[in-house]
């Protein structure tokens, strides 16, 4: 029973730990700042802490959207837009408002999950 647990315990940990390195692209510099503050709020645990989290970073996201001069960054702005509205008025929309900003970066680099 013991040797199950422990088991079962570094299976998670390392679970975790691989879970919790960072992935790597190739990006532009621009279009990788942007990814390095969206990406961490993405990939976190779906919750009430994620929102405040998204809320909190979309200024920056906002600046750095307006930086990128590599792609065409009109969507993307727009969809951070609608995230700092649902922000400040729309509480109960952060999380579809979080999710349009994700769809938005992946027309930016031209990619959709699952290709």
């Amino acid at each position: 029973m013991t040797r199950k647990r422990l088991a079962w315990g570094a299976l998670l940990f390392c679970g975790n730990a691989l879970a919790q390195e960072p992935h790597h692209h190739d990006f532009a510099a621009d279009v990788d700042a942007f990814h390095a503050v969206l990406a961490p709020v993405w990939h976190a645990r779906p919750g009430k802490a994620r929102l405040q989290d998204a809320c909190a970073k979309a200024g920056r996201m906002e600046a750095l959207a307006a930086d990128i001069r590599s792609a065409d960054a009109t969507a993307l702005r727009a969809s951070i837009a609608a995230l700092k509205t649902s922000c400040k008025r729309r509480r109960g929309e952060v999380d579809g408002a979080l999710h349009d900003v994700h769809e938005a970066f992946h027309d930016l680099i031209g990619h959709r999950p699952g290709q």
